[in-house]
């Protein structure tokens, strides 16, 4: 299990980098399960990658979203929160709501070289436009891409499947994995029993807290089923999956790009504004969009 660590007096994150599973996290760069219960991360910067904020229907409060792109959103339990970077952007993100406790996950999601220097931008899906998959003991929120029929109206900038779900001790998911995909796996609350295509008849136990991926050479499908050592009535798992990028990967802080010139590039781009700035917040309180 990832043990969780403090990112200064108001939040804890635990937190997956994509050198700890090789080569198998992408598109995946990095994963931070976070409690944020004040403001944290003031106005920043972000290129070559998207940043995705996923706020689990747990949340208490909300988080308000302003940056560059002249987009102010409140972004409510349930709802994620895509940050297409490209070029350049810079944002600000922090929790609001009287005793606020935002419970959720942020994402960088690479982008391939021929994407990392395209336009900025922002978008929100609404937990009530999130599809779900629900028979007995199972329930599957379909963040992002497509799965079991259900289809989420997310537009994102390669492939990518985002699910968050929850399973009863005694039911079991399968989720589709293509040949040249690689999937994440990451037990949240619970011990969950992973399947691996091609796999011997061993499963995986992962305990909760804890993060697998899982490489396809050929296409196949993962089962997902609870410890048979679980004492909880439903576990709680989150699945990304996506084609992999074989591209080198070179990351400083909220850049990432191909090589150290680029990285180079980016800062000085940055450094001189043309990332855009933040203006004030225009969002009422009362608003939901």
């Amino acid at each position: 299990m990832r043990e969780p660590h403090a990112v200064g007096p108001n939040c804890h994150i635990r937190q997956f980098r994509h050198t700890d599973f090789g080569d198998a996290m992408s598109p995946l760069v990095l994963a931070d399960h976070f409690v944020m219960t004040g403001p944290t991360f003031e106005v920043h910067p972000h290129a070559g990658m998207s940043a995705v904020t996923v706020l689990f229907e747990s949340t208490h409060g909300w988080m308000s979203s302003h940056d560059s792109v002249h987009n102010d959103h409140r972004i409510e339990p349930g709802d994620l929160h895509w940050t297409l970077a490209g070029r350049g952007i810079v944002h600000t993100q922090q929790p609001e709501g009287a005793n606020a406790r935002l419970d959720g996950l942020q994402l960088f999601v690479n982008l391939p070289k021929q994407l990392k220097r395209i336009d900025p931008a922002t978008m929100l899906i609404r937990a009530d436009d999130v599809p779900v998959i629900e028979s007995r003991g199972v329930r599957l929120r379909v963040l992002a891409g497509l799965l079991g029929g259900k289809i989420s109206p997310l537009p994102t900038p390669e492939p990518i499947l985002i699910v968050d779900g929850e399973l009863d001790a005694d039911a079991y998911a399968n989720l589709p994995l293509p040949a040249g995909w690689n999937l994440w796996l990451y037990a949240r609350d619970g011990h969950l029993k992973v399947h691996e295509p091609g796999a011997p008849e061993n499963d995986v136990e992962l305990p909760s807290g804890a993060a697998m991926a899982i490489s396809a050479e050929i296409e196949g499908s993962v089962e997902l089923r609870a410890s048979a050592s679980e004492v909880k009535p439903a576990i709680r798992f989150v699945a990304i999956a996506g084609p992999a990028i074989n591209e080198p990967i070179v990351q400083k802080g909220p850049f990432v790009m191909n090589s150290h010139e680029e990285i180079e590039q980016i800062i000085a781009d940055y450094q001189a504004g043309r990332f855009g700035t933040v203006t004030p917040f225009t969002l009422h309180p009362g608003r939901t969009e």
